[in-house]
């Protein structure tokens, strides 16, 4: 075998550890579980030995393909053998994966994390090696083109939903300045707005109140697509779309131009009707919500869209024999908080603050418990196999005290 055979053998092998990642038909739920799922294995290279790669190593060919094809896979010739170098080709790599996750990313901040992740040395190389680099390879961000951008569309409405927060109104209530903030989900096929709402957060508690009534009026989508701000990811979030069998789907870091099409609505809804509005005559998130749907149904929802050719409502009930919906007491449970609580030695459990009396015969046990953040009034106790055990409320230590108890008395025996 020729060395070139050779090393082609080598591109070949390493691309065989990345194509379903390049293909997107692996099955671990992130690309980079994906990566540690393969970095689990050995392998079989070229040479017949069996070898193990890293994460990071993976993730170094992965983006290398998908930047150069499979050519950048094979093992590179040094020009320079037997002289120093002022680039190592780890930190070449490390160059390529951080052009690729952040376009528009300086060189001085490349050679920051460089140095900082061990790549390079800093009294080796300079801050004006690096620029050389990225100079002399067309890296600079004003060459770089980063990832293709398509317009798209779903086939079918309820295949697939943005949500996103905006800035809303700033309010005088009770005598106080509070800033409202508008979160909304928007059907991506027909544009029609299944939820949206004023809150004085924008916290993921918040966020998964209006995810739960838009799924309540309009079905459960099949897909769900976010940005990554802490309201759409979360843990919480993620159990509660994987209970309802909802693919969460996250935007690319810096790429504002995926989630278009609710960016459109918000500077719709800005230019129509917050602009325009004399904020002095609302008093509450209630008087906002209220006007705002007035507005969507008089100058959106039931009126003709440009893009589509009919009216949001029109092409969003064009597909209602495909959808999904649920009961209110089920969908409820599919949001409840999920944690685990160890029972204390007075059959109490505690978290955020409160405290809920459970049977004695758990006392020990860890168990675990599902609740709503917005309602405090009880929790539920479940089992492993997701059913039911006990619902709990909080404790009530005044009216433990009030209890006839068992009183022993060693002179007199028990009374």
């Amino acid at each position: 075998m020729t060395e070139e055979e050779k090393r082609q053998e080598t591109a070949l092998f390493r691309y065989a550890l990345i194509a379903s990642a390049v293909a997107g038909t692996f099955e671990a739920p992130s690309l980079a579980q994906h990566f540690r799922n393969v970095a689990s294995k050995g392998y079989q290279d070229p040479t017949g030995k069996t070898s193990h790669v890293t994460v990071n190593t993976l993730e170094r060919w992965y983006y290398r393909y998908k930047k150069f094809g499979i050519g950048a896979l094979e093992p590179k010739i040094r020009a320079d053998f037997g002289l120093p170098r002022a680039l190592p080709e780890a930190a070449i790599d490390q160059i390529y994966v951080l052009k690729e996750k952040f376009p528009y990313i300086t060189g001085k901040a490349i050679y920051k994390k460089l140095v900082e992740d061990g790549f390079v040395n800093a009294s080796d190389t300079s801050l004006s090696t690096v620029h050389r680099y990225l100079r002399n390879n067309g890296l600079k961000s004003r060459s770089y083109s980063g990832q293709e951008m398509k317009s798209f569309q779903m086939e079918f409405a309820n295949r697939c939903w943005q949500a996103d927060s905006s800035h809303g109104p700033i309010l005088k209530i009770d005598g106080k300045t509070v800033q409202l903030f508008l979160i909304t989900f928007i059907d991506d096929k027909s544009r029609m707005i299944l939820h949206c709402q004023f809150y004085t957060l924008d916290n993921a508690v918040n966020m998964q109140d209006c995810f739960k009534k838009a799924i309540a009026k309009a079905g459960v989508p099949d897909m769900l697509f976010v940005d990554n701000g802490g309201p759409y990811d979360n843990l919480q979030l993620r159990m509660i779309c994987a209970s309802l069998g909802i693919a969460l789907i996250h935007a690319r870091p810096y790429s504002g131009q995926s989630k278009g099409k609710i960016e459109r609505h918000f500077r719709t809804v800005k230019d129509g009707w917050m602009n325009c509005t004399d904020w002095d005559c609302f008093s509450s998130p209630e008087d906002a919500d209220a006007s705002l749907a007035r507005f969507l149904s008089c100058e959106y929802t039931n009126s003709n869209h440009s893009e589509i050719g009919c009216t949001p409502k029109e092409s969003f009930m064009q597909d209602y024999e495909r959808f999904r919906f649920i009961p209110g007491e089920e969908l409820e449970r599919h949001f409840l908080h999920r944690r685990e609580s160890r029972v204390s030695n007075t059959a109490l459990i505690k978290f955020d603050k409160v405290e809920y009396e459970v049977p004695q015969q758990y006392i020990g046990s860890k168990l675990k418990v599902r609740y709503l953040p917005t309602d405090r009034s009880k929790a539920y106790i479940f089992t492993d196999e997701n059913k039911l055990l006990h619902t709990v409320y909080p404790v009530k230590k005044v009216d433990n005290s009030k209890i006839k108890r068992t009183m022993i008395d060693y002179t007199k025996g028990e009374t």
